[in-house]
């Protein structure tokens, strides 16, 4: 039996992203301190609050976000975690960027058509789209459509 496939969370891009926009809001804040300007004060703000979200997405770093093994696919959702075994599945597919705004993504449908759960991939992630590809294909029987 293979090891399950797993998606997790590129800390290191996230760690960087957050030190990087609190060193950036220092100096922001040192130099609305520093020269009596409080519209100094707006990007530094920004700048935390991005800090903090990137930082947060370290808190739960060692969770995958997506696990598929021989008996199904689990993942994160918004109410938590969902999983369906492999005769469970309508589709599962890798879907590529769509322009800018959509990244690349592990499309899921159920059975009956009436949910579906998405999966991030790409540069967040420690999973290309390709090697996903070749994962899922590995792991789903084609006994299982």
């Amino acid at each position: 039996m293979p090891d399950p496939f797993e998606i997790r969370r590129r800390t290191g891009l996230y760690a960087a992203l957050g030190l990087l926009c609190l060193i950036l809001a220092a100096g922001f804040g040192w130099l609305a301190y520093r020269r009596d300007e409080p519209v100094f004060w707006a990007p530094a703000t920004v700048l935390i609050l991005i800090a903090l979200t990137h930082l947060s997405g370290l808190r739960d770093s060692r969770t995958p976000l997506f696990v598929a093994d021989d008996h199904g696919v689990r993942m994160r959702s918004r109410e938590g975690w969902v999983g369906l075994l492999w005769s469970e599945l309508a589709e599962i597919r890798v879907e590529r960027r769509v322009g800018v705004r959509h990244d690349p993504r592990i499309k899921v449908v159920s059975n009956d058509g009436s949910r579906f759960y998405t999966a991030p991939l790409g540069l967040g992630t420690d999973v290309s789209p390709a090697e996903a590809e070749v994962q899922l294909a590995r792991r789903r029987s084609a006994a299982a459509y």
